[in-house]
């Protein structure tokens, strides 16, 4: 894990970018590509499909935000594949693995021009028995403008805050979105199911605040040093959830420009500052978050304020999701009827060695 502990203007370690504000470089390498055959071969046992995002372990909320690496029925029945390699099975037309399959996408922010969305509109395409939609999210950039007649579905969407959603999600059998009051049933990332945060919410917080940046884009901490003020800055560019979310748990407001960040700062019930936040993803919280510039987000710091319902909420809408979709693959016969499965369970988080 990328961080820097700031405290009367000195840095523990790598003191020239953190004091730039910006990520530290990549520290996880990129998931190789698997042939094929050995997806096959992983997923000829199994009925049900996990599509992620990635396998990449650049962004440990993205990888965390899977249904199929979260929930513990989804990663016990299920294999986990990335949405790419799901949408190259496309090419192998009656042949592919997600034939006959429960196929659960999600979460991540994959609704928006590009190829995310040609990935999961290739799902429909492969002749699934069924496709869930799981924590999936609205996710267009400030400013992005498609023209009307050629571009993302003839919609238009400038602003990086209005939120339209397309038409491939009426062909889902079960769409849950992390958007809150955005016109569909609301299902927020599914790391909620995480057993981890029942035992970090407790800590008692070290710090006013804690700064975690996007490893794209940094935030600039120099006013905060400057005042001498104590507190963590790291990246979003780790394996360690575990770590990551104890370190967040030790302030009483995190700071940042990552989705998942504000969303498990509110879980843990602390309160959440978004840095010029720049795509329609931030704009769907169910409960508040301050936002702020990079120049005065620590002004922004003090009126911040947890919302201590975040995770009962978030964990009720995620069961209900869970026992849907379990039904659902009930009904098929892609989950056997016998099969003891508690749908609201989520995976237990291990700490990653050497962390």
């Amino acid at each position: 894990m990328q961080i820097t502990r700031s405290a009367n203007g000195t840095d523990a370690t790598d003191t020239h970018r953190a004091a730039a504000g910006r990520a530290a470089p990549p520290a996880a390498t990129p998931a190789p590509e698997r042939s094929h055959r050995e997806l096959a071969e992983l997923l000829e046992r199994v009925n049900v499909v996990a599509v992620c995002e990635s396998n990449d372990m650049r962004n440990v909320g993205d990888h965390w935000s899977a249904a199929g690496r979260t929930v513990q029925w989804v990663q016990r029945l299920g294999g986990t594949i990335s949405l790419y390699e799901a949408a190259s099975f496309q090419r192998l037309g009656k042949h592919s693995p997600l034939q006959g399959k429960l196929v659960v996408v999600g979460g991540s922010g994959l609704v928006g021009p590009g190829r995310f969305e040609s990935c999961v509109e290739s799902i429909f395409e492969q002749r699934p028995a069924a496709v869930a939609l799981w924590g999936i999210g609205h996710n267009v950039q400030a400013g992005v403008h498609r023209d009307p007649t050629s571009g993302w579905r003839r919609r238009v969407l400038k602003d990086g805050v209005t939120r339209l959603w397309p038409e491939w999600l009426a062909r889902a059998d079960a769409v849950g979105v992390r958007d809150w009051d955005a016109g569909l049933p609301w299902v927020p990332c599914a790391s909620a199911m995480l057993p981890v945060f029942d035992e970090l919410r407790d800590i008692e917080p070290e710090h006013e605040f804690v700064v975690l940046n996007h490893y794209e884009r940094g935030i600039d901490t120099a006013q905060a040093r400057a005042a001498g003020r104590d507190f963590e800055h790291l990246t979003n560019n780790t394996e360690d959830l575990r770590g990551t979310l104890a370190r967040l748990a030790a302030a009483k407001v995190v700071v940042s420009n990552s989705y998942h960040a504000l969303y498990w700062a509110l879980l843990l019930g602390r309160g959440a500052v978004a840095v010029e936040p720049n795509s329609t993803r931030f704009h769907g919280f169910r409960w508040p978050i301050s936002y702020a510039s990079q120049a005065d987000w620590l002004i922004a710091v003090e009126h911040a304020r947890p919302a201590p319902e975040a995770l009962d909420q978030a964990r009720e809408a995620n069961l209900e999701f869970s026992e849907r979709v379990l039904q659902i693959g009930r009904s098929l016969g892609l989950v056997h009827p016998r099969e003891a499965v508690n749908p609201g369970l989520g995976v237990p988080v291990d700490p990653v060695p050497g962390a």
